[in-house]
């Protein structure tokens, strides 16, 4: 089953169990906002199904990086980039133009199920 990502929310969840603490997606007034999701730079990564890359080490977002590909269908607003990666410790809960920020566990949680698809909802 693929992981879940509410645009809302921040709740990442999988097989109905859901990660703590919650995530965040997005900056300022586009932070957990659904209608900013076309946005660029502000809003929350957009609704639709996403395939999760291989864990990386980002030069600007860090270890355990993943980069989030959009399936066919899902619509993007012409935005681009999309990762799951670690908060700023500098600006701690401003390290998203739209990316999912979560903690390394929850990272390396979701790498480890073999899930590689996830799906944003609002």
């Amino acid at each position: 089953m693929a992981w879940k990502y509410s645009q809302a929310t921040g709740v990442i969840s999988h097989d109905g169990n859901s990660l703590t603490p919650a995530a965040y997606s997005g900056i300022g007034p586009g932070k957990n906002n659904p209608s900013a999701q076309m946005q660029e730079s502000i809003g929350p990564i957009p609704r639709g199904a996403w395939t999760i890359g291989q864990p990386f080490t980002h030069p600007h977002a860090g270890p355990y990086t993943m980069r989030l590909s959009p399936e066919m269908g899902t619509v993007t607003f012409g935005r681009s980039g999309f990762l799951i990666h670690g908060d700023s410790s500098v600006h701690p809960g401003q390290a998203s133009n739209g990316c999912i920020i979560t903690g390394i566990n929850n990272r390396q949680h979701i790498w480890a199920s073999g899930d590689h698809t996830l799906i944003v909802t609002q």
